[in-house]
């Protein structure tokens, strides 16, 4: 492992990822795994959640996944993975996209959860799937045995979340796991609550976050900050927000 990432050590950049993805370097992480917004311009409209959470950014019309792909594409080293949750009726713009960037699509995972979605609850079937879309730039092999691509993790309770689409870290800790090596850089372009970064900590991985909702970056700073009191953690965090 580089001498620079024998710490565990994260850059939190409250921006627009469009924007600070193109002042990145050039093939400068070595995963990119995230929950962007799914252009359905999502708001939560669970009555346990109090207050609703807000209409999230750039969640609609899904001009920028274009945009999104091909960045992706060159900060990735070659040889390197990127996972990217989206849902059935936007699925084919991302697919698109990561295609014509240059990704070789892979694979589908079928995240299964524990409780059913929301939605049209009269005249639909309830969902308890998100899709994951796996591809790889150039050919990298998974850590471990081979898995299978249904992933059954319980999903957050709606009463503990602190994002309406947070993903629950044991998830995110598999996939960072089978994808990348102790002391890699995980790159999440759409950030949210930090999820991914606590996942990436836990497998000791290094990180750069990046997301435009403030309160929400600030949430997630403050769970580091509590890991950060443990003896076993020791994150140095680069962040305009501190």
């Amino acid at each position: 492992m580089p001498k620079e990432n024998e710490k565990y050590y994260g850059q939190v950049i409250h921006g627009d990822c469009l924007k600070v993805m193109t002042e990145m370097q050039n093939e400068s992480v070595d995963l990119v795994l995230t929950d962007p917004p799914y252009a359905i311009n999502y708001r939560s409209n669970r009555r346990i959640a109090r207050p609703k959470f807000n209409h999230l950014d750039n969640d609609t019309p899904g001009d920028w996944i274009e945009k999104f792909a091909v960045q992706s594409y060159r900060l990735l080293k070659n040889n390197r993975h990127l996972y990217c949750f989206c849902r059935h009726d936007t699925y084919p713009l991302f697919y698109k996209a990561f295609g014509d960037a240059g990704f070789k699509l892979k694979r589908t995972l079928i995240w299964i959860k524990d409780n059913h979605g929301s939605g049209d609850l009269k005249g639909d079937y309830a969902p308890r799937d998100e899709w994951i879309i796996y591809a790889h730039k150039g050919r990298r092999i998974l850590n471990g045995k081979r898995p299978d691509n249904i992933l059954e993790y319980p999903k957050i309770h709606t009463s503990k979340l602190l994002h309406p689409t947070e993903k629950p870290v044991e998830l995110l800790k598999f996939l960072i796991e089978k994808s990348t090596k102790t002391g890699e850089i995980v790159l999440d372009p759409y950030a949210g609550v930090l999820s991914t970064a606590v996942a990436a900590i836990q497998k000791k991985r290094c990180f750069v976050m990046i997301d435009t909702e403030r309160g929400f970056l600030s949430k997630g700073i403050g769970r580091l900050d509590e890991m950060n009191e443990s003896s076993e953690y020791n994150i140095t965090i680069d962040s305009i927000l501190k």
